[in-house]
């Protein structure tokens, strides 16, 4: 299963980036605020976080993962765990953890992702990734 992780790669390319979750956390999206429906940038920065599971610390970039070890069924259950640990109503994880698991499944393995309020977008590949396609020409 692909799955998001928190990941410093790429850190540096957008002026309001950070990195305060653990590297290589699992990583979901935290509700945004009605700041950043038009302005992704603007002062909040919950509209462009990615929340590590483990640490609730958020970063700006994620990177696309494959875990054959979990299950869907696993990674409901981490998402729901965290977000009840934090104080969320975590009511909605699975349609959550639905949404996720369809995105990152078309995303390639290491690529870089950023997130703009309720979209994702690829930002960079990872070394490994440019690596294996400068491999194919």
């Amino acid at each position: 299963m692909k799955l998001l992780t928190a990941t410093a790669y790429a850190q540096g390319l957008r002026v309001d980036d950070f990195h305060w979750a653990v590297e290589g956390e699992l990583v979901t999206l935290r509700a945004f605020c009605d700041m950043h429906l038009d302005r992704p940038h603007g002062r909040c920065e919950c509209g462009r976080v990615f929340v590590g599971l483990g640490s609730y610390y958020g970063t700006t970039t994620a990177m696309v993962r494959s875990f054959p070890e979990i299950t869907e069924a696993d990674y409901r259950a981490a998402l729901r765990n965290s977000l009840d640990a934090q104080g969320w109503d975590a009511c909605g994880a699975d349609t959550e953890a639905t949404r996720l698991i369809a995105e990152v499944s078309r995303l390639p393995v290491g690529a870089i992702v950023e997130r703009f309020v309720d979209e994702l977008a690829v930002r960079a590949l990872s070394d490994a990734d440019i690596g294996r396609v400068s491999d194919r020409r």
